[in-house]
């Protein structure tokens, strides 16, 4: 005991400095552990998912489903829901216009009720052999599909693989 009194006395600050770094030490290993101890147990998608209970779409996405497999010119169709975006992804025949994707994006919406279109966002991806994907996207808060600036008259659709 004597031997820690003196060694105190000699070296008073590094005792000191030596406690307030371990004090620190403990305090920023605790807010790591909590920082990710906090990030495994919530939700990945925060509170952006607290009222989906409100707009269920199950039936929905069957009925996208079933309207794109009875469109003409479809080949496949995927249909699914992440979070708060309904994926639309649709194979089409080569000869199919811009025109005829959109008129069938637009009428597929119709399968959605409007609380429905005014809280989910839908992402559409029309594929063609050969070409690049034809892609839009319908925000909750927008009423119109929103395309993307494509053209026929690609590099992609020039060259045959």
């Amino acid at each position: 005991m004597k031997k820690l009194r003196k060694f105190y006395k000699n070296n008073r600050i590094y005792c000191i400095l030596m406690l307030i770094s371990l004090f620190c030490f403990i305090l920023m290993g605790s807010a790591v552990l909590i920082y990710f101890i906090n990030q495994t147990t919530s939700s990945s998608y925060g509170k952006r998912l607290e009222d989906i209970e409100k707009y269920p779409v199950a039936d929905q996405l069957k009925d996208l489903e079933n309207y794109f497999s009875e469109s003409e010119g479809v080949i496949s169709r995927v249909v699914r829901l992440q979070g708060k975006i309904i994926y639309i992804d649709v194979e089409v025949q080569k000869d199919l216009t811009n025109e005829k994707i959109e008129n069938m994006a637009t009428t597929s919406l119709e399968k959605l009720t409007a609380e429905q279109k005014g809280y989910y966002d839908i992402q559409f991806a029309f594929n063609r052999e050969g070409m690049s994907s034809y892609e839009g996207s319908k925000a909750a808060n927008n009423t119109v599909i929103a395309w993307t600036n494509y053209s026929v008259d690609t590099d992609d659709a020039k060259t045959e693989k």
